[in-house]
């Protein structure tokens, strides 16, 4: 399927683009095509593809078009991923069957509406995959550019200026660093998939992610029984828990049950910003009195000039 890269608004967008920034084009759209599909089947951003998946990735530039009037249009060709990844196993927790209906360019239209709409970035964005769609700043060579991604209709077109990527700063900020912790529970035998396991709490159900296939083996043997976990928790953009990675696992002593815990952490930039959401959808000024006791001192100029824009006042 061919999806069109357009750039306008400079000189030098005329219909010929120089090797260095060609390069750091493909570099940065690539790797936010890669992580987006590991954040839809492994569940996390962060994983190095195997060799499979890494074919499926493939984008090829079939075409470069343009003048000084109407900038420089790629032609970007990629088939979907259900005539690439054959027989994958899908995540069980969170059925992602219609990723098999998209592409990798699909997935990189789709996560930069993720990120720009707090309403989709729930399930479809995590702080690496942020990370990597901050990168695509850099192929902007000034402010008055203006990269448009598209598929010719069937995928809603995104249009990226310098300007959004400050509201996909303050989400990637948003989100707390991933931190230690040791959790307690029982392996769920009904909830696991390639990679991704289950752990039933005292305070819940609580998602494992394990990057390394040796410890999908070993854990294997603790199924349906209780085991203590040690890890990296990470969060959602609303700042609840999202998995842990795990880095370590033994049969429970008897005190780690009294320091397990399943850790919500919404600092002060994420108390804002979830005000600024929920002022958003519902148009009310009352959502603002939740902004009470949030420190503006607490957060950069720049943050809170953002989240403030996006209240519409």
């Amino acid at each position: 399927m061919n999806y069109d890269i357009k750039i306008i608004g400079e000189n030098e967008d005329n219909g010929r683009i120089e090797f260095d920034r060609l390069a750091m084009l493909t570099k940065s759209t690539k790797d936010i095509a890669t992580k987006a599909l590991m954040l839809q089947l492994r569940g996390y951003s962060d994983i190095t593809p195997d060799k499979h998946l890494k074919k499926a990735l493939h984008m090829f530039l079939e075409n470069i078009v343009g003048d000084v009037n109407e900038g420089t249009s790629l032609t970007i060709d990629c088939k979907h991923f259900s005539e690439t990844i054959k027989g994958v196993q899908l995540d069980v927790f969170k059925p992602k069957e219609d990723v098999l209906n998209l592409t990798p360019m699909a997935l990189v239209i789709r996560s930069f509406h993720a990120a720009l709409d707090s309403e989709k970035s729930e399930v479809d964005i995590d702080k690496p995959l942020l990370r990597s769609l901050m990168n695509f700043k850099r192929n902007f060579i000034s402010d008055n550019e203006i990269f448009y991604l598209a598929n010719r209709g069937t995928v809603a077109e995104v249009k990226l200026t310098r300007d959004d990527f400050k509201k996909i700063k303050v989400m990637e900020e948003s989100i707390p660093e991933a931190r230690n912790i040791v959790i307690y529970g029982e392996l769920d035998e009904m909830k696991m998939s390639k990679g991704k396991l289950g752990l039933l709490t005292e305070e819940g159900s609580v998602t494992l992610i394990a990057k390394k296939d040796t410890d999908i083996k070993n854990l294997l043997d603790f199924m349906g029984n209780e085991i203590t976990v040690r890890g990296k928790a990470h969060y959602k953009p609303n700042g609840d828990l999202s998995f842990v990675e795990i880095q370590d696992f033994n049969t429970p002593q008897e005190a780690d049950k009294y320091f397990s815990s399943i850790p919500v952490a919404k600092n002060v930039q994420q108390q804002l910003f979830n005000v600024v959401k929920i002022k958003a959808k519902n148009n009310s000024f009352d959502a603002l009195k939740g902004l009470s006791g949030l420190l503006k001192d607490e957060i950069s100029e720049e943050q809170f000039e953002e989240m403030l824009k996006d209240t519409h006042l």
